[in-house]
């Protein structure tokens, strides 16, 4: 039985890649690894559509395979971050360009909270990351990965490629459950990003200005 487990909705984000396809193909070439389980992992991709992501995550979400144990949304696109001071309080603005418009995932994410609380978004994007445990009480879900700093393509793609490969070498995509009973976050998906950003990958983590935030 296969478990559609990851969903990636990109757009085109960088002047070298003007298709798609690209950086899709980067991300999809470890489907040949994530299968090597008897309930082997696949990846859907749709392009980012302001009119339609919100509902594209709502119905991956719902798959029957994401009922239990966590999944994964990769958002790729060209990006940026800013902070707005509303009656005294900060506000984030974390901007995506879709294909037909510029989307503010910080704002419009928290319209489908109530459907991501198995959910580990991959932020994968210029500078959209900062800040993310923001980001991540806004969209309540499992957890969430981003970039701080302005990212080459390819630099970005390695980590995030590894990271995928190293959640599956952990188990993660077939655990039963996205938390423990107690309401304590599941401690081996958290792990597997700390090892990742303290060991081989660290100096590629510190470049990338990587933050990561998983429900305490």
């Amino acid at each position: 039985m296969a478990h559609e487990k990851i969903l990636i909705l990109e757009a085109p984000w960088s002047s070298d890649i003007t298709d798609t396809r690209a950086t899709r193909e980067i991300y999809t070439s470890a489907e040949t690894l994530l299968s090597v389980h008897p309930e082997p992992i696949r990846i859907i991709q749709r392009p980012l559509l302001s009119n339609m992501y919100l509902k594209d995550i709502e119905q991956f979400v719902s798959l029957d395979c994401n009922k239990r144990g966590p999944n994964v949304v990769i958002l790729s696109a060209h990006g940026s971050h800013s902070v707005n001071s509303v009656n005294g309080t900060k506000r984030h603005s974390r901007t995506l360009c879709a294909f037909d418009g510029d989307i503010n995932i910080s704002s419009q994410i928290q319209t489908i909270r109530a459907s991501l609380p198995r959910t580990i978004f991959i932020l994968d994007s210029c500078g959209v990351g900062t800040s993310i445990q923001a980001f991540n009480r806004a969209a309540g879900a499992l957890g969430a990965f981003g970039f701080s700093e302005t990212v080459d393509w390819i630099d970005s793609s390695v980590f995030i490629l590894a990271l995928l490969l190293h959640f599956q070498s952990a188990g993660i995509f077939h655990l039963k459950r996205a938390r423990t009973n107690t309401g304590v976050t599941q401690p081996r998906t958290q792990k597997v990003v700390q090892e990742m950003v303290s060991g081989v990958y660290s100096s590629l983590a510190k470049s990338l200005g990587v933050q990561y935030d998983f429900r305490p």
